[in-house]
C-alpha cells in the first residue's frame, strides 16, 4: 500500500517538471490509471455497477483500499447519483485525508463544483488541510495558496484525465494574485503557510513566463537556503529558465515528449542537453535531488551520458 501512495504522490509532483503541457500525456503519468478509477472509461465500458459491487465487496485487489471511498465516488458520479457521490467523498476526506488533494483537482468531479454539496465538501477539506500546519503564522493566506496550488492543477487535468484547454487563462489569473502575495508578504515560506501552499506558489512561477521566473528567482533560492523552500524547487526553476533561454540544463530535470515519425503523435520522452554532465548526479544531490538516471527512467528514458541530440523547438 506504501508503494501505491508513492505513485499518487509522484504522479502530483512530476507534473511540474515538464516543459511542454503535451508532454503531460505520456510517461509516469498512464500509472494514475492503475490506482484511479475514471468516469468515462466505467461508461464506455458499462463497468459502473460492476467496479461499486467489487469495491464494496472488498474484490478490489488492483487498486489501494484507502482509495475505496474515492473510487465509489467516482463510479457514482459516473452514474449522475449525485448525493451518493457527495457522501462517499465526504466519508473519504475523513477517512483518507492523504488524498483530499485528488478530490479537488480530480476533473470527474467538475459537475459538482456549482452545487450547495461541493461547498461542504470543500470547507472539509479545509479544515483537514488547516489542521494539518497548527504553527503556520499565515493560515487564511496558507487556504488560498493551497487552493491555487489546486487551481493549477486542475487545469492541467490532475492524472491527467482530460487537459483543460483554458489552463494558459487559469496561470494568468494565479499569477496575477500570486505576485500580489508576493508583494504583500514576500517568498510564502513553509514557517508562513506550510509546504503545500509554499509550493503552490512556486508551480505558479514555474507555470509563467521566463521573465517571471527569472524576478523570483533569487527570493525563492534564499528561501530555500533558510529551509523555508525546497531546494529541489530551485534546482526545477534553475533548469526551466534554462531550457527556455538556452535549451539545455544543469540538474536534468526538464523532459520533453518528441513526435513518432510515422504518426505524427507524440510518443515518447527525451530531455535536454545536461551542461557539465559528468558532473550532474553531484550537483542533483546538493539539490535534494535522485540520481539522473533513475530520474528519467520515470518517463521511460534510458539514460546514456554524452548522448548528442538536437533541443527541441515549439511552434
Amino acid at each position: 500500500m506504501k508503494n501505491n501512495k508513492k505513485i499518487l504522490v509522484l504522479t502530483i509532483i512530476v507534473g511540474s517538471f515538464i516543459q511542454s503541457p503535451k508532454a503531460q500525456l505520456y510517461g509516469p503519468f498512464k500509472s494514475i490509471g492503475q490506482i484511479v478509477l475514471f468516469a468515462d472509461t466505467l461508461k464506455v465500458k458499462n463497468k459502473i455497477n460492476c467496479e461499486i459491487s467489487r469495491i464494496k465487496a472488498g474484490n478490489d485487489s488492483i487498486r489501494p483500499k484507502q482509495l475505496s471511498n474515492f473510487n465509489l465516488a467516482i463510479c457514482y458520479v459516473a452514474k449522475n447519483y449525485i448525493d451518493s457521490t457527495c457522501f462517499y467523498l465526504t466519508r473519504s476526506i475523513v477517512q483518507n485525508p492523504e488524498f483530499n488533494r485528488m478530490i479537488l483537482s480530480d476533473s470527474d468531479f467538475d459537475q459538482l463544483h456549482k452545487l450547495p454539496c461541493w461547498k461542504i465538501i470543500t470547507d472539509k477539506i479545509d479544515s483537514v488541510f488547516l489542521s494539518s500546519i497548527p504553527n503556520v503564522t499565515k493560515p487564511k493566506l496558507a487556504v488560498e495558496l493551497f487552493h491555487i496550488n489546486e487551481k493549477d492543477q486542475h487545469a492541467r487535468g490532475y492524472g491527467l484525465k482530460r487537459l483543460d484547454k483554458i489552463f494558459v487563462n487559469v496561470d494568468s489569473i494565479n499569477i496575477i494574485r500570486v505576485e500580489e502575495i508576493i508583494k504583500e508578504n514576500g517568498w510564502p515560506t513553509y514557517s508562513m503557510v506550510g509546504k503545500v501552499a509554499a509550493d503552490g506558489a512556486f508551480l505558479v512561477i514555474q507555470h509563467s513566463t521566463t521573465q517571471i521566473q527569472k524576478k523570483y528567482l533569487n527570493q525563492l533560492l534564499d528561501a530555500a537556503k533558510k529551509k523555508e523552500a525546497s531546494s529541489e524547487s530551485v534546482a526545477l526553476l534553475q533548469d526551466r529558465i534554462m531550457t527556455n533561454e538556452f535549451h539545455c540544463q544543469i540538474y536534468g530535470t526538464q523532459v520533453f515528449a518528441v513526435k513518432d515519425k510515422v504518426t505524427g503523435k507524440l510518443s515518447k520522452y527525451t530531455y535536454y542537453p545536461i551542461k557539465d554532465e559528468v558532473n550532474v548526479d553531484t550537483r542533483r544531490k546538493e539539490m535534494g535531488l535522485i540520481p539522473v538516471k533513475d530520474y528519467l527512467k520515470m518517463f521511460g528514458i534510458d539514460y546514456v551520458p554524452g548522448t548528442k541530440f538536437k533541443p527541441p523547438t515549439f511552434e
